[in-house]
């Protein structure tokens, strides 16, 4: 009978110290094999939006070389793999991909004097994360900002979602990394740098897909859960200006009695609409929250979805905010999960350019006049008016065609 072999998990890290001039010896190495010889700790932490990932690798030094020859420095390369065998199938061997990471912190702990070094997955050198710029962004689309961000910093774009058109925005004396990151925010799209990679992605789109793994009591190691109605919203109400008299319109999204009253400039009844719903929705992602750990599952990953089950009414759906991976000295592998639960996201109901079907009076003007009676008539719709009119929806035949008429949001279905 063959002997089954437990699972085991280990850290394959290689360290690449930044040297300034080939004269000092060139960029000196610390292998996997050397670097594992002196672990004692390691979590790698992935988060979906807003942040990057990092590592922390706890060493032991005993022989004082990492506070001497072996000093860390910022700006220190790493790269960092978890090597799984036995884990999902007997002798089967499995590496996950943590990632490139510059160093940027460093901490000492005596009497031991132990270190701790933690790298950041951002580019190389500080420009992406402190230096201020300035630039005015006019009439550009979210993808073309995020593409000539990451250019300038020898980055791939990965952009995910739908064309999302800006109105003025103005990077003022302000870091790429932080001006990118609040754009996708405005706009309800999640970034988060991976790698040599700018990920920008429709968070809504990835809530709506499949589960990736079904997680049980008796898999939770330890957990906790919080509920709570403050902070959370049925609709929002966003004021804004629009034409030469810079008439103010107002823009509601959602319904019901807990409204988000949202106070910023914007230029067009569309990007009101995008910025009322990225903030109700961000709010609304505090309503149901779980932290878990979990014995480490790598098909989850942040970003991904999940779904609690057995938990009576804590069960359900949930977004994975951020995932930390720990590994032990003892090889213990686990991974500690933050959660919310997938909920009905609020979303602009319709756009320019939306395919409907009108059934209802089509007006001539935006606030009535003559009509003509359409019945399950397929057309697109070709502007949008502010709140100071009746009927808001013009729509035509074909996309880009002539207005037939002007419609209220009533009579339109998305086709």
């Amino acid at each position: 009978m063959t002997k089954e072999t437990p699972r085991q998990a280990s850290v394959n890290v290689t360290y690449q110290k930044k040297v300034k001039s080939k004269k000092a010896g060139g960029a000196k190495k610390r292998p996997a094999s050397v670097m594992a010889e002196y672990n004692e700790g390691f979590s790698y932490t992935d988060p979906a939006s807003g942040e990057s990932d990092t590592i922390s690798i706890t060493l032991t030094n005993i022989d004082l070389r990492w506070a001497n020859k072996w000093m860390p420095k910022k700006g220190d390369k790493l790269t960092a793999k978890i090597i799984e065998k036995s884990w999902d199938k007997q002798g089967k061997k499995k590496t996950f991909y943590c990632g490139k990471f510059c160093l940027d912190d460093l901490s000492y702990d005596g009497p031991e004097c132990t270190c701790t070094i933690g790298g950041l997955s951002v580019p190389e050198g500080n420009a992406f994360r402190s230096t201020g710029r300035s630039k005015t962004w006019k009439k550009a689309t979210l993808k073309e900002v995020g593409t000539e961000i990451a250019k300038k910093y020898h980055l791939k774009l990965h952009y995910t979602g739908g064309t999302i058109k800006l109105g003025t925005i103005e990077q003022s004396n302000e870091p790429d990394s932080s001006f990118l990151k609040k754009v996708c925010e405005d706009y309800g799209m999640a970034i988060k740098i991976y790698s040599g990679k700018i990920v920008i992605y429709d968070k809504g789109a990835f809530e709506a897909r499949k589960p990736v793994a079904t997680l049980k009591p008796v898999d939770l190691q330890d957990w906790h859960y919080n509920t709570t109605l403050v902070g959370t919203y049925t609709g929002a109400r966003i004021k804004y200006t629009s034409g030469k008299d810079d008439k103010e319109m107002k823009c509601v999204v959602g319904s019901g009695k807990r409204i988000l009253n949202i106070n910023e400039k914007v230029e067009s009844l569309q990007e009101a609409q995008l910025k009322a719903c990225a903030k109700v929705n961000a709010e609304n992602e505090k309503a149901v929250t779980m932290s878990v750990t979990i014995m480490a599952n790598n098909r989850i990953a942040a970003g991904s979805t999940i779904r609690i089950k057995g938990l009576y009414e804590l069960s359900g759906k949930y977004f994975v905010d951020k995932v930390t991976h720990n590994i032990g000295p003892d090889a213990a592998y686990t991974m500690s999960l933050e959660l919310h639960r997938c909920q009905k996201r609020i979303t602009k109901a319709l756009a320019v350019g939306d395919k409907v079907i009108v059934n209802g009076p089509a007006y001539w003007g935006g606030n009535g006049g003559k009509a003509n009676q359409c019945s399950n008539m397929t057309m697109y719709i070709t502007q949008i008016l502010g709140g100071g009119y009746k009927y808001q929806y013009g729509v035509a035949k074909r996309k880009g065609g002539t207005r037939y008429g002007w419609c209220d949001k009533g009579s339109l279905k998305k086709a």
